[in-house]
């Protein structure tokens, strides 16, 4: 890897190395994944999702930290770009934002599984899946056509 390589924090908002932000960073980029257990422990995670989360991340047979993102993340790329994919988790969201003010930070963003209002109640799955499933799984050339429709009604 040479030094100008850049970092993939695979985080568990979008744990998969088939996510696009491993491809905008390239083959020579490091991806790695960071377990963070005092944010687990704040977010009361169950000792069965941190399983989950855990296997994610070691199926991925990428290098597996533990400790803070923030910390972590600055030690391992060494001023080199990190790039990430964007999170609606206020905690990830957090840390790239800090981590701007000393690296570079290059969020890639995944095409969405769905397009919901922004006003949608997202606590109950199933208020939230009414409104997902009218959009969810449909290709790119049928979601930009939805769109439009939408536009065009509007």
């Amino acid at each position: 890897m040479s030094v100008n390589d850049g970092i993939i924090w695979v985080h568990e908002d979008a744990i998969s190395l088939d996510h696009p932000v491993v491809a905008a960073a390239g083959p020579g980029a490091q991806p790695i994944f960071i377990w963070d257990s005092h944010n687990h422990d704040a977010l009361g995670y169950s000792l069965k999702r941190r399983v989950f989360i855990f296997e994610c991340a070691l199926d991925l047979d990428i290098p597996i930290y533990a400790g803070t993102p923030k910390s972590i993340l600055r030690e391992v790329a060494n001023g080199r770009a990190i790039y990430a994919a964007p999170s609606p988790d206020p905690y990830i969201a957090h840390v790239l934002i800090d981590l701007q003010k000393d690296h570079e930070v290059v969020p890639v963003d995944a095409r969405p599984f769905a397009r919901i209002a922004s006003d949608v109640d997202t606590r109950r799955f199933f208020r939230f899946w009414n409104q997902a499933k009218k959009t969810a799984m449909l290709s790119t050339q049928e979601l930009e056509a939805s769109q439009n429709t939408s536009r065009d009604d509007a």
